[in-house]
């Protein structure tokens, strides 16, 4: 009976693992190997800043840090044209540029997801709520827009 017990538990646990052990892989927005690409990519990433595009929530000091960062990786590609011809300096201030710029551009893409444990009014049993960086950017807008009307005393 013991046996049994314990191979009932092992086998739950060898089951449960892969689904604690998942981890929430961080998406590389820029991937820069060749000039005429990163262009490319260039001109993508720049679009997706404007408004109502993936990345427009990014303060303007991460806007700026991620200009900064396109430049710099432009130009190291432009003077040695791939990353197979850079020597290992080059190499090294390119992967820091764009490690820079895709861990500003991951933290403020509109579609990652927040998640909270809050206990509702009334519980002591906490639950799970979700959502989008759009849509607490959109919430938190809309609060600040109903409390300045509010304090002018109507719409």
């Amino acid at each position: 009976m013991f046996r049994a017990i314990s191979l009932a538990a092992f086998t739950l646990m060898l089951a449960a693992s892969p689904v604690l052990a998942k981890k929430q892989a961080q998406e590389n927005v820029i991937i820069a190997d060749s000039a005429e690409k990163f262009a490319v990519l260039v001109d993508k990433i720049r679009s997706q800043m404007a408004t109502g595009q993936r990345y427009e929530f990014l303060s303007p000091a991460d806007r700026k840090l991620v200009n900064d960062s396109l430049d710099k990786m432009g130009s190291l590609l432009q003077a040695n044209g791939s990353v197979e011809a850079m020597n290992m300096g080059d190499r090294t201030r390119l992967f820091n540029e764009q490690e820079r710029a895709n861990g500003i551009l991951a933290k403020n893409a509109d579609d990652r997801l927040v998640c909270t444990r809050v206990a509702p009014t009334g519980s002591h049993r906490p639950v799970t709520d979700c959502k989008t960086y759009r849509e607490l950017e959109e919430i938190r807008k809309d609060t600040k827009t109903q409390l300045r009307e509010f304090k002018r005393g109507g719409p």
